[in-house]
């Protein structure tokens, strides 16, 4: 009985209008601290999306901008090499030479300095679809001796220009792995690897490269590189665009004694 009265007691203590005061109040502390802990953190994440979409729109601005002034750069450097042309051949002209400019502009198709249109093919490289770093095998991705290997098969089938990535191969060019790309003419070139070759016979450098066994052997399900080929009847390879410094691509040169 004592014991029943003292808990009747003490839970009696909360029923007075005091104590259902302080209970109330504490409550409604509570919830308004949740309330505004709940509010400053949506005002915080909605402060970071709207920092996010800022930076976004501030990056997609300087991107057009870059791009803008690439095209401009790009138009411009036309116009002085036709300029430059122009000047050659005027000065050719003068000199009692004009021949001289026909077998100029042979040796700069040679050496890969002009654009290359023709009949040719595209053969395109690309990793594994949904490759994985740790699942799968480090052959699901394309290898420099990948690029290399299809560049030797279309030049042996008879291609006359060749191109990866919009990047003219020349004797000055070399290809190798730096991490996860390939560098090309000094320039990084991600997958996938368009490879343009301009030919006389588009057949026979499709034929080069679909029957090759090694390529077959890399698109096995095991290794899952994709390889896909396009005969065309008009195919491009752009300029050599490192003309204008080729020390960068060659150097310790020795030139014998006479």
């Amino acid at each position: 009985m004592q014991v029943k009265q003292g808990l009747s007691t003490g839970f009696g203590l909360w029923q007075t209008p005091q104590k259902r005061q302080s209970l109330l109040l504490f409550v409604l502390l509570f919830l308004f601290g949740v309330i505004v802990t709940n509010h400053v953190t949506l005002v915080n994440k909605t402060r970071e999306q709207n920092n996010l979409a800022t930076l976004f729109k501030s990056r997609q601005e300087e991107l057009d901008a870059a791009v803008a002034q690439y095209e401009s750069l790009k138009a411009e450097n036309a116009r002085l090499l036709e300029a430059k042309e122009a000047t050659i051949a005027r000065v050719l002209s003068q000199e009692g030479q004009p021949g001289l400019m026909e077998e100029l502009r042979r040796m700069q198709v040679l050496a890969g300095l002009t654009d290359v249109t023709g009949p040719g093919v595209t053969v395109t490289l690309n990793d594994k679809p949904g490759f994985d770093v740790i699942r799968d095998s480090a052959d699901a991705i394309v290898h420099d001796s990948d690029v290399r290997h299809v560049l030797e098969l279309l030049k042996s089938s008879g291609a006359a220009a060749l191109s990866v990535n919009d990047q003219r191969i020349t004797n000055a060019s070399y290809i190798f792995c730096i991490g996860p790309t390939i560098l090309c003419n000094m320039q990084r070139l991600t997958p996938p690897y368009v490879i343009h070759a301009v030919g006389q016979d588009p057949a026979a450098m499709a034929l080069s490269v679909q029957n090759d066994p090694m390529l077959s052997l890399r698109q096995t399900p095991e290794i899952g590189l994709v390889v896909s080929i396009e005969p065309s009847e008009q195919v491009t390879c752009p300029a050599f665009a490192g003309a204008d410094n080729l020390s960068q691509y060659v150097d310790k040169l020795e030139v014998p004694a006479a």
